[in-house]
């Protein structure tokens, strides 16, 4: 008995050690924990006073932000209300002066409808009317008689052009009809204009050996050969050719001088004369202006034609 009393005892006293010796780590634990946690607690409470401090400087940028916000704000908003208020005054006026713009247009209008109520006003203007039709229809009017005018010009131009070429024909056929073998004077002038004429009429320049001999062939392209055989058309031809490229000379004086006479006989019918005389048209070119302007100064008759 006494045996197992002091076993007992024994193990009771081993559990209380070992229960003293797990309760001594669990303290040793704990402590070592609960430093841990407040040094952390410490650490963070740390950051967290900085966080504050910075958070409050933050607080009190953004006061300023605000502050300055709201006084650009009431700047802003004290222009467009000034801005809005002279719109307002200006719209104002605009409609006061628009007004009294259309009392006086209605005055304006009232007093012009007074007046054409007047006799004497619309006598006149039916007057007025009479005359502008009256004008226009007289400008439609010249304006056809120049058009025909001009048309009958252009005719008469072209008519006093066909008798220097027929004249010329008429001169080239009789000396055909000889046994000549060049040209005499009254001939050679009415040829020499009959050239120019074609020109003339054919819009040929003659400033070329190519072009007078383009305007020969034109004047000699309207000839009649009835009767007369293929040799003698071939030396006409020929001679004819060879007297307008060889044997005279178109000067600027001498064509401006057969225009300005064509023109002068085309003008009016009043003036339009025959071209006749005892040298054919070349004396109402002789005498245009007492001077001499046909361009045959230079005329040979050494050029005979083959026969």
């Amino acid at each position: 008995m006494t045996n197992i009393n002091a076993a007992i005892k024994a193990l009771a006293a081993a559990i209380n050690a070992e229960r003293d010796k797990q309760n001594e780590g669990v303290r040793k634990s704990v402590n070592k924990t609960y430093t841990y946690y407040m040094q952390n607690l410490n650490k963070q409470i740390e950051e967290n006073k900085s966080l504050r401090a910075e958070n409050d400087a933050l607080k009190t940028e953004n006061n300023k932000v605000k502050q300055r916000i709201s006084q650009l704000d009431e700047k802003a908003v004290e222009r467009v209300t000034t801005q809005l208020v002279c719109a307002k005054e200006e719209l104002a006026s605009a409609k006061s002066y628009n007004t009294t713009l259309m009392e006086m247009y209605n005055d304006l209008k009232a007093r012009w409808n007074a007046i054409w109520q007047e006799p004497e006003i619309t006598d006149a203007w039916r007057q007025v009317e009479v005359r502008k039709e009256r004008v226009a229809k007289e400008k439609t009017r010249q304006e056809a008689e120049a058009k025909r005018e001009s048309m009958a010009r252009q005719n008469r131009y072209i008519g006093v052009l066909d008798k220097f070429i027929g004249e010329g024909h008429e001169a080239l056929s009789s000396f055909a009809k000889t046994d000549r073998v060049n040209f005499d004077e009254k001939e050679a002038v009415s040829i020499y204009y009959g050239i120019m004429a074609s020109a003339a009429k054919h819009d040929i320049g003659l400033d070329s050996e190519p072009c007078i001999d383009s305007a020969a062939k034109s004047f000699l392209s309207g000839m009649s050969w009835k009767g007369f055989t293929d040799f003698k058309q071939e030396c006409v031809t020929s001679w004819t050719k060879l007297f307008a490229t060889n044997e005279v000379q178109f000067t600027d004086k001498a064509i401006d001088n057969f225009l300005a006479f064509v023109d002068h006989m085309s003008c009016s019918a009043d003036t339009y004369v025959s071209l006749g005389g005892s040298n054919g048209c070349a004396d109402q070119l002789t005498n245009w202006d007492g001077t001499q302007k046909i361009g045959l100064s230079g005329f040979k008759k050494n050029r005979s034609i083959s026969r």
